[in-house]
């Protein structure tokens, strides 16, 4: 069988020939900590927060009464801070201002081209067994022998606006053009993602990826050596504080022996969850994206970028079936010979693998010709689109942004500080912040929900103009809003990133990214929902005003009344006293008095002809007792 059409064989046969060739993945991790955490974390004995801008401002070297930045932050930003921006007018977000905090990390050797950022250098070995469940089938695959790859760390901070940090830990792996290394990269990515029950992956106990690193004297799990790195680094991180901060004359409080850095800003209840749940040994054990985690997979391959290019990828027609064998404990088996040659071509297993990484699938081989042209369809350059001049493919998930590109100068630039290419950093970092800021605005909006049940306002009797409502109830709504709207701007509007970057390419895949997300869609939602309540409140507490109005008016129409009454007793005391004179000025003045009075009432609606008319005209007709039982 051919993969392609016949004018398309000679692209293909120039794409295999760089298949011999190495390809390397850069993959970070970034986790978002909320900046309450971090202000409970930085306090002094009385409580007192030190959390802020002027704080971080120091840490990074602002100050001129510190002797320096942390952890040489300052160069940090001098290398990567002018690639951001190359391609993001930065200044025309009034209050947005990040930066890089570094890490600690070891010092360069020499002749290393790959910069001096370098955390760590570790190697990570894959299991041979594989195994996954999928569509109620078990599949395994055994590999002749485990895959075990070596890796670059680099790690850094980035300091946001709201005084949010992110945390960014960058591995960068080489790997081959085979099904041995394709399913070693599915699995790194399962340990984050762990679908397709493969949750063992990342499992405490042995038997699944391993990260061996100097700095340990055992094999890690993945989950484990990111949370022994963060720990280090957290601890390095406030450490730093504690010298800024006894700098000036300031000691912060001893943190909880009990609970870990990593616990206490990642694994502790999400102050915008709805139900906080308590912390236990389970939960320390939670898959890395069930942490907020959000990834960048960067494929710097030019086999693969060239096997994505859409004539090739459009010009699929036919792939070779690898069908496995069903076990004698009915589980079915793949034998690994029919990933090779002769049984399954090339680029027919590398198409199949390519659709499943960029999905996080690693059944990637029961996939059909429309599905693998789907899978690897980009959101960048869009469909419909020919891009010869395209130097990068992008691709995107609720959870991960993908890019594949054949070689980049800012990808060289920036991997030896950040491990990754700063131009794709930096738009995931945007869409990552904004998605924190919308699940902020999202626990917003559901405590005022809440709140406006508490009250009964959300219950439809809440309308029912024979109920009597408390006006009070509706002036605290009212406050509820606009308290609401004003930490909106304090906590969201002011903070959210909007699209300032320079160039279409960049601004149309950053849309891209905040689509498949549903960034946007989710803010407009509920920003619509908050809206229309409250319109409704307004118009209850109009309603309210006008029902005490109306009432006033009545009160004052019955002591009026009850002067016409005194009048008339004048009148009466008059009569009998023979004054008649005075009586009839006074019958004057009373009538007078009467017409302006009924004038008066009728303009403001208290005397309605048409409502009495009407009124008595039900009553002769109904009565209450008459009226039909409701069904």
């Amino acid at each position: 069988m051919t993969a392609t059409e016949p004018a398309t064989d000679g692209l293909l046969d120039e794409a295999l020939a760089l298949r011999a060739g190495d390809g390397r993945l850069h993959l970070t991790l970034s986790f978002l900590i909320d900046e309450r955490r971090m202000q409970a974390l930085v306090a002094d004995r009385e409580g007192r927060c030190y959390w802020n801008r002027k704080l971080l401002a120091a840490l990074r070297g602002d100050e001129a009464q510190d002797d320096g930045d942390y952890q040489d932050s300052r160069r940090l930003g001098q290398a990567i801070e002018p690639l951001f921006n190359d391609i993001a007018d930065r200044q025309r977000g009034l209050f947005i201002q990040d930066f890089l905090l570094d890490t600690p990390s070891e010092p360069r050797r020499a002749g290393d081209s790959d910069g001096e950022n370098v955390c760590d250098e570790i190697e990570v070995s894959f299991p041979a067994d594989v195994r996954w469940e999928t569509e109620g089938d078990r599949f395994s695959l055994a590999l002749s022998s485990p895959v075990r790859l070596a890796a670059r760390c680099r790690a850094f901070w980035v300091a946001h606006s709201n005084t949010s940090l992110t945390y960014h830990l960058s591995l960068e792996l080489p790997y081959r053009h085979d099904h041995a290394h394709y399913y070693a990269l599915s699995l790194l990515q399962k340990a984050v993602f762990p679908t397709e029950g493969t949750r063992w992956v990342d499992a405490a106990d042995a038997g699944g990826l391993r990260l061996h690193s100097p700095k340990s004297d055992r094999p890690l799990s993945l989950h484990d050596y990111v949370a022994a790195t963060f720990e280090r680094h957290a601890a390095s991180l406030l450490s730093g504080i504690r010298v800024m901060l006894g700098r000036r004359a300031i000691e912060l409080a001893a943190p909880a022996r009990e609970r870990s850095l990593w616990q206490r800003l990642l694994l502790d209840p999400d102050p915008e969850a709805e139900t906080a749940a308590t912390p236990s040994a389970a939960t320390d054990r939670r898959p890395l994206g069930e942490l907020q985690c959000r990834t960048v997979f960067l494929l710097q391959d030019p086999y693969f970028f060239a096997l994505l290019r859409p004539p090739l990828r459009t010009g699929l027609r036919d792939m070779a079936a690898v069908r496995p064998g069903r076990g004698d404990d009915g589980r079915n088996r793949y034998d690994e010979t029919d990933l090779q040659p002769p049984h399954c071509p090339p680029a027919h297993l590398d198409y199949y693998f390519l659709s499943g990484f960029l999905q996080n699938i690693v059944d990637f081989l029961r996939q059909d010709v429309s599905e693998i042209q789907d899978g690897t369809d980009p959101i960048y350059p869009p469909a419909g689109i020919e891009d010869d001049d395209s130097h990068f493919l992008v691709y995107a998930t609720q959870s991960s942004v993908y890019e594949v590109v054949s070689g980049s100068r800012s990808l060289e630039v920036g991997r030896g500080w950040i491990g990754t290419c700063p131009y794709l950093f930096l738009v995931h970092l945007m869409t990552m912040h904004n998605e924190s800021l919308v699940r902020k605005y999202e626990g917003m909006v559901r405590r005022l929900i809440v709140k406006l049940e508490d009250d009964g306002l959300l219950h439809a009797d809440a309308v029912n103009n024979h109920r009597a409502y408390s006006t009070h109830v509706a002036d605290e709504a009212f406050e509820a809003f606009r308290r609401f709207r004003l930490e909106t701007f304090n906590h969201i509007a002011k903070h959210r990133y909007f699209n300032v970057l320079r160039y279409d390419t960049e601004r149309e895949f950053y849309e891209s990214i905040e689509t498949v997300r549903g960034i946007n869609q989710r803010e407009e939602y509920w920003a619509k929902v908050v809206g229309e309540l409250e319109q409704t409140v307004d118009d209850l507490r109009d309603n309210e005003r006008q029902k005490a109005e109306k009432f006033l008016e009545r009160v004052l129409f019955y002591v009026a009344f009850l002067g016409m009454l005194q009048v008339v007793f004048q009148l009466i005391d008059f009569g009998f006293d023979g004054a008649w004179g005075k009586l009839r000025y006074a019958v004057i003045a009373s009538v007078a008095t009467v017409a302006v009075m009924l004038a008066l009432f009728h303009s403001r609606g208290l005397i309605n002809g048409r409502r009495w008319r009407q009124a008595l005209r039900f009553r002769r007709t109904k009565r209450p007792e008459e009226l039909p039982p409701q069904r």
